[in-house]
Order: C-alpha cells, then structure tokens, then sequence
C-alpha cells in the first residue's frame, strides 16, 4: 500500500542544528515567517536599522524553535557571522545544509 504524499511544515524531517551549544530545530519557515523576513528592515533608514530588524526577526524564530534557551540579537551578533545568517534561513528553508 502506497503512503499518501504528505505536505506542510511537520512532513519535513531534517536534523537540528546548534549554534554555540544551543540545539535548534529544523522546522521549516512558514509563509507567514518568510514573510516577516521579507519585511525585515523595510522601513530602516540605515543599513544598521535594517540588520537590527533581521536579527530581531532571526532570534524570535530561532526561540520558536528551542526549548528553555533564549536567544537575543545581542547574542546573535556575538556567536554568529554574515555568512551564518544566510546559512541558518537556507537550511530553514530546505535550500541548503547548514556547515
């Protein structure tokens, strides 16, 4: 008997990740995540502006998906580098395997 071909969010398995000892899972984004990142900074005058905007954005959807750690941009800047941030949303989005 042939399985039904299943879609969303939670039909995707893939393993998490870890960033600087914090294990995240690997759910997939959204649509309404993708489209709060294709908003990010939209309204930021400065370059600065806008990458406060994608990391407020990036740590609530990495606190979406770990359980009793918290992350904030301030750590973000901290354990993670402009290649790392669009690594993490690529494999969040099945396009790529993390490093």
């Amino acid at each position: 008997m042939t399985e039904p071909m299943q879609f969303g969010r939670q039909a995707v398995k893939r393993p998490p990740f870890e960033i600087s000892g914090i294990s995240f899972s690997s759910l997939p984004l959204s649509l309404a995540e993708e489209k709060r990142l294709a908003g990010a900074g939209a309204d930021a005058t400065t370059d600065d502006a806008a990458m406060d905007a994608l990391l407020g954005i990036l740590a609530e959807l990495l606190n979406a998906r770990t359980q009793g750690e918290s992350v904030g941009a301030d750590w973000l800047m901290e354990n993670l580098t402009a290649g790392d941030l669009e690594g993490i949303v690529s494999y969040l989005r099945g396009e790529a395997a993390a490093d």
